[in-house]
């Protein structure tokens, strides 16, 4: 028997059925009466219904042949979610944690494929579409919905092919039944490192899969990005409206001290280690808050007036541990926002 995209079937071992939704390798992906998607292989499914699915150039290719036979009435394959049936209790959780996972597999001719997986940890269920850009177009990868504290395989891509592929793009919304605090919905673009990927050191043991495994936190990365986003565009507005501006300097403003009576002292990741993506934002804060104590103990014994410290924009996290730092273990030095025409809004200057 074959099975096609919008076949109504029966799970031979479990309780229930649904509607065929997609097929992938030996893997037939069943969408249930509550809206989920079920993995399940082809031996283990009874045909409950004809498909009512169209053929097209696109679902003609879409079946999957097995020996078992079995013939019902045809039904109307279910078309939408109700979240109004059997809402569950209140959850205003709105915390979030999207993962996606790479997995390698070593094949016997030596070379490589990955596993590409995404994994919902948190109380909200998503509605996704994922992508990959190679040189010029995208090409879709899955889309479909993903239950809380669930994981999904995305594909499986070559060693070869992935060094085609330039970014890897996700559009996911959340929503939960019954009552909920809404989230924003979230558009992220990873641009693949094929060397970071492929090396088996950024690969570690995690609580996600059996195997080692390559995992970027989708919705952290978002957020840190769509806080430097609003940074920028804040700075940029403060720079015209100081163009803007006919009013005259500011009175009482000290001289600016000569250029080398200051040390500058840039605490851009970039600048402190050879590759920052290995690091963990918690790692990266670290290694940065090192070279900021060693540098403010080093000025105050050489008795050095001024120290710039360039931590840049981003998401103010850098900045606010300095300032933090300085008002407890520094309380008699003095400090302020370093030079905005030379700096902008990403240094502090200290006065020792």
């Amino acid at each position: 028997m074959i099975f096609k995209k919008g076949d109504r079937v029966k799970f031979l071992n479990d309780v229930g059925g649904g509607i065929v939704t997609r097929l992938e390798n030996k893997t037939v992906y069943v969408e249930n009466q509550d809206g989920f998607e079920v993995p399940s292989t082809a031996s283990q499914l009874l045909m409950a219904g004809k498909s009512t699915v169209e053929q097209s150039p696109f679902t003609q290719a879409d079946s999957i042949e097995v020996s078992a036979e079995s013939v019902l009435e045809p039904v109307e394959p279910l078309g939408y979610i109700n979240l109004a049936d059997a809402p569950e209790e209140q959850n205003f959780d709105t915390s979030v944690n999207i993962l996606l996972a790479l997995v390698q597999q070593r094949k016997k001719n030596g070379k490589t494929d990955y596993d590409i997986y995404l994994v919902n940890d948190c109380t909200y269920n998503i509605m996704y579409v994922a992508a990959m850009v190679n040189d010029a177009s995208y090409c879709g990868i899955q889309a479909g919905m993903l239950e809380s504290e669930t994981t999904i395989h995305l594909t499986e891509i070559t060693g070869d092919d992935l060094k085609a592929v330039r970014s890897l793009h996700f559009d996911i919304l959340f929503f939960k039944k019954g009552n909920y605090l809404p989230h924003e919905p979230m558009h992220y673009k990873l641009i693949v490192d094929e060397f970071y990927v492929a090396d088996p050191v950024n690969y570690a043991s995690n609580v996600y899969f059996d195997e080692n495994a390559l995992i970027f936190n989708i919705s952290q990365e978002y957020m840190i990005a769509e806080i430097e986003a609003v940074s920028i565009d804040l700075q940029k507005q403060f720079e015209k409206q100081k163009k803007q501006s006919d009013a005259p300097s500011l009175p009482n403003i000290a001289k600016k001290p000569e250029k080398n009576e200051i040390e500058e002292v840039d605490l851009h990741i970039e600048q402190l280690v050879d590759n920052p993506r290995k690091l963990t934002p918690a790692e990266m804060l670290d290694i940065q808050m090192s070279r900021f104590s060693i540098a403010i103990e080093g000025a105050i014994k050489n008795r050095r007036k001024r120290i710039v410290f360039i931590h840049g924009v981003g998401n103010g996290r850098l900045r606010l541990e300095i300032h933090r730092t300085l008002d407890k273990k520094y309380p008699k030095l003095k400090y302020q926002d370093a030079s905005f025409k030379e700096y902008g809004f990403g240094a502090t200057m200290v006065i020792v």
